[in-house]
């Protein structure tokens, strides 16, 4: 087990970044975790900063350099990008992988998203912040010499559990998922993309210069409302089919990818998946150990 070892991880304060450090501290507590986030006053910073073996570091792409300076030298860094006005992703990507091969990290741990499975490594898609993800894989392995330089590991995981809510935005995606018709869609937990980045910092050898799609079920909106029944004792908060196809027409992107769910969809391996990693969360697990839902 590494020993002392630091990990930098990006969107701390975040679902994906939360759920790394989570992952980390129950499996790796010798680490110590570099939790970046742009605001170490925020309450879930100063939540993170409670936690042992936890540095709450403020800062952001654009504060690099300082950080690796000061904090040298980092074994581990997990980058998540975000979507935001300025559609930056790459801008926010492309600075912290730099700094990373300049500074010698010995795994760098990318989380993007999958484009169909094995067809991922060559499909951008039409999806923008999906083709955006895409152009960060494909410069990470650039800078990186494939690995050579500098070893990676690319998660890619599918739709987030996490986006079935109590609230009116799980309603909203509910609705949306209903619009994809028959066609199942692959889903998978925040917190098994923690898990897998926290199994790739331990055991970096075998998940040297890997990319794996993730994902834990795979349901159709009639499977996931018998699910989420038979689990929960009462029906998948719903709201009017004119709510979601409003949200995409919308927000062109989101319509977009709710189209690429029904024509094409994502490729991850879940019975492979659960071979390497047995504590992945089907939808039922994740309703009952993981989500925001009570009986």
């Amino acid at each position: 087990m590494a020993s002392n070892k630091k990990i930098l991880v990006t969107g701390a304060t975040g679902k994906q970044g939360g759920a790394v450090i989570k992952a980390l501290q129950e499996s790796s507590p010798s680490f110590q975790i570099l939790a970046l986030t742009r605001n170490a006053s925020s309450k879930g910073a100063q939540a993170l900063a409670s936690k042992p073996n936890t540095i709450v570091v403020e800062g952001d792409h654009t504060s690099l350099a300082p950080i690796f300076e000061k904090h040298k030298p980092i074994f581990g860094v997990f980058s998540v990008t975000v979507m935001d006005k300025e559609g930056s992703e790459e801008a926010q990507a492309k600075p912290l992988i730099d700094e990373s091969v300049k500074n010698g990290v010995e795994l760098f741990v990318f989380t993007s998203v999958d484009r169909g499975g094995e067809k991922s490594d060559t499909n951008p898609t039409n999806i923008p912040h999906f083709a955006s993800k895409h152009r960060i894989e494909e410069y990470l392995k650039e800078k990186s010499a494939n690995g050579t330089k500098m070893p990676y590991t690319i998660l890619r995981p599918v739709c987030f559990m996490d986006n079935l809510t109590p609230d009116f935005m799980g309603k909203g995606f509910n609705s949306m998922w209903a619009g994809v018709g028959t066609k199942p869609l692959q889903l998978v937990s925040t917190r098994d993309i923690g898990i897998f980045a926290a199994n790739a910092f331990n055991n970096p050898s075998a998940y040297k210069n890997r990319s794996i799609s993730l994902a834990g079920d795979e349901l159709n909106i009639e499977q996931g409302r018998k699910v989420f029944k038979d689990t929960m004792g009462s029906d998948l908060p719903e709201t009017f089919g004119f709510v979601g196809s409003g949200i995409k027409y919308m927000i062109k992107e989101m319509g977009t990818m709710f189209n690429w769910f029904k024509t094409d969809g994502y490729g991850a391996d879940i019975q492979a998946l659960r071979k390497e990693e047995p504590r992945l969360q089907n939808l039922s697990q994740w309703l009952k150990e993981s989500s925001k839902f009570s009986k």
